[in-house]
């Protein structure tokens, strides 16, 4: 084991793994559901990720293994089927994060090219494509970027970061924050929405192998990369809310943080936005894929999945692979993007829930507080229970 990993190095990857695609394609949402409560929405979701946080830290601490979330569910539910289901659960919930990804790179694509009207059929057309080339890569085992990923999407927060700055420096820009119509119900949606934005940080644990003291490294980063990224949530809620006018954010809900770089930063703000949101959806794409492919690959051997998601289909990928890759193609065809964006909200909260479950199970070995984990699944059952009624 190599302790080469210091606590800024962790939070470093916290952060760089969290802060990606969601903001980039759910911050508009939210604004249109909460209005000037979007803030409250940030700060509620964030609390739940912190609870859940909880539950990561201490199993981290205890089973210091470099596998993370599937490997807790295997030492709390020594019966590969109770194991098998979680992992599937969490799996298919990548499965649909992939989904919204890719219709939002499609999204995006159709506002680059002004001659092609952003139709479902452009749309749909560009994310196919790009599922189709990324699972391609996969299979190639192309997919492990490593290093040099994780500070890419760090030049993203960096990009994030100068249009605040930049925003903060232009008060005689702030225009008068739209009044959104809300209402408890749709607050509500909205929570259940920016849950999704903080998904990722799960991956600290993977450093636990890591950290010298992974008790107390892996517990800090957590928590100091879950209150970093609230308050940069925050921030661009409020460039956003402040410095995008009404009917743009009517009608440019996708792309508003594109739209309000723009505004604050001129023509170059905006293209650098929007390749950092693009970048954001390939890269969170490919490293999904990756993490599907070898936990669908884990459930095949263990008689989860069926057979062929073993059998050799082309290069490194099998059979199960390509029906995975298919199905995700499906659902993007199928689905419109507040569906899909609405499906992967509910389904992370559900394989999330997960985790508090292993905690609970192992609290005794992992000497955790059982309080904390009953309020922390409360608190996330609440979000998800909320959440699927505000939809109905």
């Amino acid at each position: 084991m190599q302790n080469n990993m210091s606590l800024l190095n962790v939070i470093s990857l916290g952060i760089g793994s969290i802060v990606g695609a969601g903001i980039f394609a759910l911050l508009g949402q939210v604004i249109l559901l909460a209005g000037h409560q979007t803030y409250y929405a940030f700060v509620l979701a964030g609390a739940a990720a912190m609870f859940s946080g909880y539950s990561y830290a201490k199993l981290a601490a205890k089973y210091p293994v470099a596998g993370g979330l599937t490997n807790y569910f295997h030492l709390a539910f020594p019966n590969h089927w109770i194991s098998g289901t979680l992992s599937l659960i969490y799996m298919l919930t990548s499965a649909i994060s992939i989904s919204m990804m890719a219709k939002s790179f499609g999204i995006y694509a159709t506002e680059f090219f002004d001659q092609i009207p952003p139709s479902e059929l452009w749309i749909n057309s560009f994310a196919c494509i790009l599922i189709a080339a990324l699972s391609l890569l996969n299979m190639l085992g192309a997919a492990d970027v490593g290093r040099s990923e994780t500070l890419l999407v760090f030049i993203k927060v960096l990009i994030l970061i100068a249009l605040i700055i930049g925003a903060f420096f232009q008060p005689g820009l702030r225009l008068f924050a739209p009044e959104i119509a809300t209402s408890q119900w749709k607050f509500l949606q909205a929570v259940g929405i920016t849950f999704f934005a903080y998904a990722g940080y799960g991956v600290i644990t993977n450093a636990a192998a890591n950290v010298k003291n992974p008790g107390r490294t892996i517990t800090m980063a957590i928590f100091a990369t879950l209150a970093i990224v609230t308050a940069l949530y925050i921030f661009l809620a409020y460039v956003v809310l402040n410095y995008t006018p009404s009917a743009s954010l009517l009608d440019n809900a996708d792309t508003a943080v594109a739209t309000a770089a723009e505004k604050i930063l001129g023509t170059w703000g905006y293209g650098l936005i929007y390749a950092a949101a693009v970048f954001a959806f390939i890269t969170g794409i490919n490293a999904t894929f990756f993490s599907v492919f070898r936990i669908s690959h884990s459930l095949g051997q263990q008689k989860i999945l069926p057979h062929f998601y073993v059998r050799k289909f082309w290069e490194h990928g099998t059979l199960g692979n390509a029906f995975t890759t298919i199905l995700i193609i499906l659902a993007t065809l199928a689905f419109d993007f507040s569906s899909i964006v609405n499906l992967s909200s509910a389904a992370f909260l559900v394989s999330y829930l997960g985790i508090f479950a292993a905690n609970w199970k192992l609290r005794r070995e992992t000497d955790s507080s059982a309080p904390v984990i009953l309020v922390g699944t409360a608190l996330m059952l609440f979000i998800l229970v909320a959440f699927i009624l505000s939809l109905s």
